[in-house]
């Protein structure tokens, strides 16, 4: 039997959710909803809380609803998904790396002009639905428009959200630096893309072989391969179009190549653990080149999920290096590169990001200089 305390707070979440859709609608506005699972012992009650308070600091405080016994509501106000997508797995590394667990089950979804109360909760139910049936992906997630996780034909999807909003933005990477500018997609027919772009730096794409497309509409990030640039015309003809679970658009810092090999080592209870060379860098994480049986040690001795201590010696300004030494966990392995996520301290933070809007003013020169010479 419902109890009067579910009931009101049913009718409460019911008239925050209706607010947020009134809002998004009178201010031509939008906003993402999810949906996630936490199993809540109250014998532990404190931990809960502790959680709960750790979960909306870290969202900056946007709304955040009890569904359910187990089940938990947030609303991302004017937070479109793919910026929602990032968010909470930036929120499941944090959760993880605090409180020892991990939130299991999430939905997600983006709020369309044409949803009733009914239409968005249903929707965000299917992707949460979805999430605890899978033992793959922990977000599962979708627009109205687009779905990611159906078997449907990609290019009719493309073709039918194409048609009713054809602006995009582009991005590429030159040596870790992003560059982003909005187009618009001229053409899209059979898998084939004619991109008008409007900017002097058509020229760039004549040395690129592919480019990442974002599109408001769509919750992942294509990737797709450039095979024609056309200066005249402003034009670049885009085809393989892929979707990305992840991307690097999903990095919420800026990396930087190295402009000279950077040696690092991993140290383990104050013991050499392994050492490799230093692909990319920016403030919360570095990105290692190691040899093959580094990664089998790595693997087989069990050390992913630990903790280490990461050193390395960066140039500054003047040319003297600055040894940096923080510490670090392992994100994730790549053939034989780890991603390595680091805590450094305020003073060890403010070297790395002095390095690394050094290294981008100096990659932004060297961008300009390329493009002035292309044009």
């Amino acid at each position: 039997m419902t109890s009067r305390y579910e009931s009101i707070n049913t009718y409460l979440n019911r008239g925050i959710i209706e607010a947020n859709i009134a809002y998004a609608k009178m201010h031509q506005s939008s906003f993402s909803i999810v949906k996630f699972g936490f199993e809540v012992d109250l014998e532990d009650g404190f931990f809960f809380k502790d959680l709960m308070a750790f979960i909306h600091t870290e969202l900056g405080f946007h709304t955040l609803l009890q569904q359910g016994v187990d089940t938990f509501l947030i609303v991302l106000r004017d937070i479109k998904i793919h910026h929602a997508k990032k968010v909470l797995k930036k929120l499941e590394h944090s959760i993880k790396q605090n409180f020892k667990i991990e939130i299991k089950h999430i939905g997600l979804t983006l709020f369309d002009v044409s949803d009733s109360y009914k239409s968005l909760l249903d929707r965000l139910d299917k992707y949460y639905v979805m999430s605890r049936l899978s033992s793959r992906k922990k977000i599962f997630y979708g627009t109205l428009d687009f779905d990611f996780y159906e078997t449907q034909n990609k290019n009719d999807v493309l073709a039918s959200i194409l048609r009713k909003e054809n602006t995009v933005t582009l991005h590429n990477l030159y040596n870790g630096i992003p560059i982003k500018e909005v187009a618009t997609i001229a053409k899209f027919d059979e898998g084939i893309a004619q991109i008008k772009v409007m900017t002097p730096k058509i020229f760039y794409y004549t040395k690129e072989s592919f480019t990442f497309i974002q599109h408001d509409k769509i919750p992942s990030i294509i990737k797709a391969k450039i095979i024609k640039v056309d200066p005249a015309k402003t034009l670049v003809v885009l085809a393989n179009l892929e979707f990305l679970d992840a991307s690097p658009l999903d990095r919420s810092y800026i990396r930087v190549q190295p402009q000279k090999p950077i040696n690092a080592t991993l140290v383990i209870n104050k013991i050499k653990f392994i050492d490799g060379t230093l692909d990319t860098i920016s403030e919360s994480s570095v990105v290692l080149h190691v040899k093959l049986d580094a990664i089998e040690k790595i693997i087989h001795q069990d050390f992913v999920e630990k903790e280490f201590d990461i050193a390395f010696h960066i140039p500054s300004e003047k040319g003297f290096l600055t040894m940096v030494s923080a510490k670090a966990t392992i994100f994730s392995i790549i053939n034989e590169t780890i991603v390595v996520n680091i805590q450094a301290n305020p003073f060890m933070k403010s070297k790395l990001k002095e390095y690394v809007s050094m290294r981008q003013n100096a990659l932004l020169v060297d961008l300009r200089q390329q493009l002035k010479h292309m044009s």
